[in-house]
């Protein structure tokens, strides 16, 4: 990150504007901890009027240039209009350039402006019709850092290998689009055209190869809703392994995995834990959702990150299993299994603002540690949990602005989705105190919300309502706050007692049950703003037990 920070320094003063936009989020409010936003973040990053129609298809056509790191395409958007008007925004980056547009509708003029296409029909559109932009553009997309958002490389014999990750950068760095995050075509074609021999993998199913002189075309059709940012392309010398798998319905399906031509051996070998893993979450979640798209795996130029690309997991290219108990002859890759999970908690179930994210890290990361559960023993489970806060910076809210384009791509700070919203659906099950009724609550809420987008607010809505409960003091500290509840203790040797309380006042209704071991008893208190005090007999050694995510210091 250190490095990634003084690329941008050195890259401002030579006068050019291309890491401009992350600069600010290094140098955030520090009472609130979040950037100062520009009117044109809001206006990129808001539902209004230039935004209100709605993606049916996005058909999208690109050509792949591994020499020139160049890309050339087509994207034609289908959309029906939510309101009568005359003009409407779509996302492009502004290193790539519009060559032609045209439309279903009598255009009048269209003018790409930075990162903006703004579209002017000749006449007003009726509420509810039904149209179509085909943009045709092309250029050499901006690289930040060589990390993306496509990533041109060499696999260690030499051969291209390209791979694109866009979550938090945004898909306009690659292709036109709209980048907001609620709204979700209901369906999809990517058609990837490249140099032969090289294999491209997409999204959803692949329907047929063609040939185009030296070149060939490899046509994927997703046929389910999915959200702006999973739409990737992965390109390489590509050879398919195939995983049987019988799924929780007891239907025969097939995992596939697309490895490195010279890697195969060692990738079959490594995602052989797959069905493993898959069928944990089904337990968990419910059935996979995309058997209709197919379910694959796809070895990448993330190196030792990955992505959630739907129906296609883009998987960085180091096979190694973080999570291996020294007493099981079972290894696992926890970031396989948090991948894995992003198709119920992230697809299947999405954010409707990049402000809603921690709906996907947030639940992603803590079934890693619900899965290593039940792949092991369940103490596996609060060897996992309390492993989570040495990542935590609480510098900055986990729910980030809402209806504004937020970057969480280059900062840690922002990391805190992952493993403080894992923490926080941790608190949450430990303070209901309920398990069955806790998993019933996730569970449901697949159900109710999927194939759609949902904020915040209304998952919380939805929690309260199933929990029989109100956590909404509880969500608002967690999500809102930069820090969770700091407990603060003191132990008075003369009068044998031991008092607490919270640190930062809470509101009246913020109600925490904390289990601390007292000396050799256990005690079973509720914090408040002000001090309490319990009679204890002996010097106690203090510690707050496993009954959700807080600090401790002492009472001065």
């Amino acid at each position: 990150m250190k490095k990634l920070l003084l690329l941008i320094i050195v890259s401002l003063i030579a006068g050019t504007c291309r890491y401009k936009p992350f600069v600010k989020y290094y140098f955030p409010n520090k009472k609130e901890g979040f950037p100062k936003f520009s009117k044109r973040d809001y206006l990129q990053g808001e539902i209004n009027r230039l935004r209100a129609y709605d993606i049916t298809t996005y058909d999208w056509y690109v050509k792949v240039d591994p020499v020139k790191e160049r890309i050339e395409g087509t994207m034609r958007i289908d959309f029906q209009m939510e309101m009568q008007q005359d003009s409407i925004l779509v996302d492009l980056h502004r290193r790539l350039k519009v060559d032609d547009i045209e439309s279903s509708f009598p255009l009048k003029n269209w003018k790409h402006s930075k990162d903006l296409i703004y579209i002017v029909f000749a006449e007003q559109t009726a509420e509810g019709k039904k149209g179509s932009i085909k943009i045709t553009y092309g250029g050499k997309p901006a690289n930040i850092a060589k990390e993306g958002p496509i990533q041109w490389k060499e696999d260690s014999r030499g051969n291209p290998w390209i791979g694109t990750q866009t979550e938090g950068v945004g898909g306009h760095y690659m292709m036109p689009c709209k980048e907001l995050l609620y709204d979700e075509p209901e369906k999809c074609f990517i058609r990837v055209e490249v140099p032969s021999p090289l294999v491209a993998v997409a999204n959803g199913k692949l329907d047929s190869v063609t040939t185009k002189g030296e070149n060939r075309v490899y046509h994927h059709s997703v046929l389910n809703p999915i959200n702006i940012y999973n739409i990737s392309f992965n390109i390489g010398n590509y050879e398919k392994i195939t995983f049987p798998y019988t799924d929780i319905k007891g239907e025969e399906r097939e995992i596939q995995v697309f490895a490195l031509s010279h890697q195969v051996d060692t990738a079959r070998s490594f995602y052989s834990q797959t069905p493993l893993h898959l069928k944990e979450l089904e337990e968990l979640y419910g059935p996979f959702p995309w058997w209709r798209d197919g379910c694959k795996i796809v070895q990448s130029t993330l190196g030792g990150g990955a992505m959630e690309h739907q129906s296609a997991i883009s998987m960085g290219s180091y096979f190694y299993n973080d999570y291996a108990p020294p007493a099981y002859a079972l290894k696992v890759n926890a970031t396989l299994i948090h991948e894995l999970a992003h198709e119920w908690w992230g697809n299947l179930l999405s954010g409707m603002d990049y402000c809603d994210m921690w709906l996907h890290e947030g639940f992603a990361t803590y079934s890693e540690a619900l899965v290593v559960a039940e792949l092991y023993q369940p103490n596996y489970y609060d060897h996992y949990i309390w492993n989570l806060p040495r990542y935590v910076d609480n510098e900055r809210p986990v729910l980030k602005p809402c209806g504004v384009r937020y970057n969480s791509w280059v900062s840690s700070k922002d990391a805190d989705i992952y493993y403080k919203g894992a923490l926080i659906l941790h608190t949450l099950r430990r303070q209901l105190n309920d398990d069955e009724k806790f998993f019933s609550i996730l569970r449901g809420a697949l159900e109710r919300y999927a194939r759609q987008n949902i904020s915040t607010e209304t998952f919380i809505a939805y929690f309260n309502e199933m929990a029989g409960r109100n956590f909404q003091p509880l969500f608002d500290v967690y999500l809102k706050e930069k820090s969770p509840p700091v407990l603060q203790y003191a132990y008075d040797s003369i009068q044998s007692t031991l008092k607490y309380k919270w640190k930062t006042g809470f509101r009246d209704d913020f109600q925490f049950t904390v289990v601390a071991t007292v000396g050799e008893s256990k005690e079973t208190i509720v914090p408040t703003n002000s001090i309490q005090i319990i009679n204890i007999n002996r010097d106690p050694l203090f510690k707050v037990e496993d009954f959700g995510y807080i600090l401790t210091e002492e009472l001065e």
